[in-house]
């Protein structure tokens, strides 16, 4: 057997796993205050900072994805509180957009209305889906 390199107990794997946190926090954090700065105040086309966001969103989406599939801290939710949180999400964002780019036109509805309605509803199904895989696999560890 392989002597490690490096001895750690389970407070030196919590303090570490603390400080990747805040680390991986703060750069994301960053990340997007520069898609901001270069698409707000150096006024750069969405194109130009299109490469970021796609960085920045699958660097979010895919930390809480690994956190909630590994049996990080994130709940499993019953249908029924998903059901409520994807109501709650699209009257905000319905209203949200409505109240800042008008009244959606219905005769095009695939870029008005199904993304307010089929955005959230992308992000709470993967949500459960992600936390049901994750406590199947947890099942599966601990038995």
């Amino acid at each position: 057997m392989i002597k490690p390199i490096f001895v750690s107990d389970e407070r030196m794997q919590i303090i570490a796993a603390r400080i990747a946190f805040i680390v991986l926090g703060l750069t994301q954090t960053a990340m997007l205050g520069i898609i901001l700065y270069r698409r707000f105040v150096l006024e750069q086309s969405n194109a130009q900072v299109l490469d970021l966001r796609i960085l920045l969103m699958v660097s979010v989406f895919g930390y809480i994805a690994a956190r909630l599939y590994f049996g990080a801290v994130l709940p499993i939710l019953s249908f029924k509180k998903l059901l409520i949180i994807y109501i709650c999400l699209t009257i905000v964002l319905a209203v949200t957009l409505s109240l800042w780019l008008g009244m959606p036109a219905l005769d095009n509805w695939q870029n008005t209305i199904l993304p307010a309605v089929l955005g959230p509803a992308i992000l709470v199904s993967g949500y459960g889906l992600i936390a049901w895989l994750g406590k199947k696999r947890v099942e599966k560890e601990i038995s």
